[in-house]
């Protein structure tokens, strides 16, 4: 699985740390030879776990892409342990950008796992309803505007599903003659669970931030060396960008300064180059390379 295999594997080997329990999942466009082409990834915060390339955004397509990623995490784990058990590999939750089709996919083969709708992507989509907003009422002002658009973000500040549920009662009462707002409301409210999912755990993240910072990396090597020109290059050319991003080092004056993404979750490089700590474990995992005698 491209981003996930001998770098982020053996990061995981090396801590004994359990497989990541609470995820982030985005799609981003690419192009192939002029054609739009997609890239799924998903992260732990801001290390790479899996990145690969898809062809179209079907809920199916999600659902391959997923099984993937559990497949061969479950192998890794159960890799390193003693005893001869193996135990499925079961997130607990995942935040998306609210892309249906891929919160569909991780439930098909995760029924048990909380969707987690991003609150940033959910201020967003009020800020492009204040846009239509305006456009249809000419004589809105802009200070008027940004009085409903602070007083729409209150919602997502709601510390309980119930106050979140609440504030959108409130301004529905409010705004009940504004037909544009309404339905964004409405929106809110049908989708309130997966806007409060997070307040249920401890560690799970209400935003896709994290792998949005990593994701503008990937941008800037695109724009480096253009978009794709041979599909067999693109899952290689992805596992390679994840590997980078997450085993170098932050500069000094970084929050992280000194660490990696891969050292910051539990990794122990043991003070190796990250360089250097990758080719001992790509020369640890020769045996699965090399084919066997008997091939």
């Amino acid at each position: 699985m491209a981003g996930e295999s001998d770098a982020n594997r053996s990061s995981a080997d090396e801590s004994g740390a359990a497989p990541p329990e609470h995820l982030l999942s985005d799609e981003k466009f690419a192009e192939l030879n002029g054609e739009r082409l997609y890239l799924f990834l998903v992260s732990e915060q801001e290390l790479i776990w899996q990145a690969e390339s898809m062809s179209n955004l079907e809920e199916h397509t999600f659902a391959q892409k997923v099984e993937t990623f559990l497949t061969v995490m479950e192998d890794a784990a159960n890799a390193t342990r003693s005893s001869e058990t193996n135990e499925e590999y079961r997130p607990v939750s995942v935040t998306t950008d609210g892309c249906e089709a891929a919160q569909n996919g991780w439930k098909q083969k995760v029924p048990t796992i909380s969707l987690i709708e991003c609150n940033l992507h959910g201020r967003k989509r009020v800020s492009s309803t204040l846009d239509d907003l305006a456009q249809a009422d000419r004589e809105l002002s802009q200070a008027d505007c940004q009085k409903i658009k602070d007083d729409l973000d209150s919602i997502f500040a709601a510390s309980s599903l119930s106050s979140f549920s609440q504030r959108i009662r409130r301004k529905l009462e409010r705004y009940h003659d504004e037909p544009i707002l309404v339905k964004r409301l409405n929106i809110l409210k049908q989708k309130r669970f997966l806007f409060t999912n997070h307040l249920k755990f401890e560690n799970a993240s209400a935003c896709s931030a994290p792998l949005d910072r990593s994701m503008r990396f990937l941008d800037e090597k695109l724009q480096t060396f253009g978009q794709f020109r041979a599909a067999h290059s693109i899952d290689p050319m992805l596992n390679a960008w994840a590997i980078v991003n997450n085993l170098r080092s932050f500069l000094p004056d970084a929050r992280k300064a000194g660490q990696s993404l891969a050292e910051s979750l539990g990794a122990k490089l043991k003070g190796l180059p990250w360089m250097e700590a990758l080719n001992l474990c790509t020369v640890g995992n020769l045996n699965s390379l090399l084919p066997s005698p008997e091939g």
